[in-house]
């Protein structure tokens, strides 16, 4: 179709059911559409996303369109109700993509190949795993698989199963007492390290503390990111690990030692630790594998010492309000260290440089988060109060 082809005349052509008309739409009026939604999420990815979320709302829709002429305003709006919609509910989302892998790698390393022998034990701990779950009950285990693998909400796992939430809610939390049951010999066979082993962890590992936490701002490539910045306790190398928003914040807040209304996740955790006879001795980040850093909280208890996995952002706050000593395995920062710095950049510069261009610190972050509090908290005083308080 020719560009003599007026946006009214496409979206007649459309409503009759011509997918080449809407296409034509869409690839007039979709570029603007997905810048828009970038400037509005900040995020190239997710904007990608909302675009195609508002092309498939207009689709839908587009019988209710009473001014054909107008469709790129129109689609324009629905893109920017969308973007609203995923911006009001991005707060309540505590997990991101960075949060969930546990701690990325800023400068990013050759992934090495996996060694075979982990390889096999791997395979035979899903197989235990698959085997545990095949055991359930045959109500117990779908339920399991549905919300647990396929990552269904509980009202979706209902609607499959034909039965109430609550149902699906008691499902899961007898399987989970079954579960935990039967694979308690397993976590204790995976988790619980010889006396040898912590020993040589203590002697060859590099003790590092953090320094800072830095917000980055967006490019096209890359969302808001936040970055932790630690430091070699009585040398010169350093280490960045991208964490999640939630995580980079609270790491932020306890550096600056910011007192809350509230405890912290970390510090109620602390003190559940303390209270169960428990203490962290240390937290070591102990591997980099495919640009992912893993960690483990060495903890000290009535029953001995053991390692637990954990992901770096939970490990080192837990650090930062135990005042537990951070340690990183030499082989994670060689792996770090063997990447050349680009030719623009000063080799001294290197390992910081991801740090310095428009980024804030954890003092900013903070004082950003302070005055946020303060305008929610005047807010709250100038609505009717809720009966009871929180």
């Amino acid at each position: 179709m020719g560009k003599d082809v007026g946006d009214a005349e496409l979206v007649e052509l459309a409503r009759a059911g011509d997918k080449r008309a809407f296409a034509e739409l869409l690839d007039r009026h979709g570029p603007l559409l997905f810048r828009m939604c970038r400037r509005v999420l900040g995020d190239p990815d997710l904007a990608r996303d909302a675009t195609q979320e508002a092309a498939l709302q207009a689709l839908l829709g587009l019988e209710r369109l009473r001014q054909p002429e107008r469709f790129g305003p129109w689609l324009a709006g629905i893109g920017l109700n969308v973007c609203r919609s995923w911006l009001r509910h991005r707060p309540r989302e505590c997990w991101s993509w960075e949060a969930m892998q546990g701690g990325r790698q800023v400068l990013e390393p050759l992934a090495p190949a996996p060694d075979p022998a982990e390889v096999v034990e791997l395979a035979e701990l899903a197989a235990r795993v698959r085997r545990a779950v095949e055991g359930l009950p045959r109500g117990q285990r779908a339920a399991v698989l549905l919300f647990y693998v396929s990552d269904l909400s509980y009202a979706e796992t209902a609607a499959q199963l034909g039965i109430e939430v609550s149902a699906v809610k008691t499902r899961l939390h007898k399987a989970r007492a079954v579960l935990r049951r039967r694979l308690t010999a397993l976590w204790e066979e995976t988790s619980m390290p010889d006396a040898r082993t912590l020993q040589s962890v203590n002697e060859q590992a590099v003790e590092m503390r953090v320094i800072d936490v830095r917000r980055t701002p967006p490019d096209e490539s890359h969302a808001t990111r936040h970055v932790v910045a630690l430091e070699e306790i009585g040398g010169a190398r350093t280490l960045l690990i991208w964490v999640g928003q939630f995580e980079g914040t609270t790491l932020a807040v306890l550096l600056e030692k910011a007192e809350t209304a509230r405890p912290l996740t970390y510090a109620f955790a602390a003190s559940i630790l303390e209270a169960a006879g428990g203490n962290l001795r240390e937290v070591l980040i102990n591997t980099l594998a495919e640009e992912t850093f893993y960690a483990v909280a060495v903890v000290h208890g009535p029953d001995g010492v053991r390692q637990v996995d954990a992901r770096p952002s939970d490990a080192l706050s837990l650090a930062l309000v135990t005042g537990a000593p951070i340690f990183v395995e030499p082989a994670v920062l060689s792996t770090v260290e063997q990447q050349p710095p680009p030719a623009d950049i000063r080799p001294e510069e290197w390992r910081l440089s991801g740090l310095r261009h428009g980024s804030v610190g954890s003092a900013e972050i903070v004082s950003e988060m302070r005055e946020q509090w303060r305008k929610e908290g005047w807010k709250q005083k100038t609505e009717t109060p809720s009966e009871g308080g929180a």
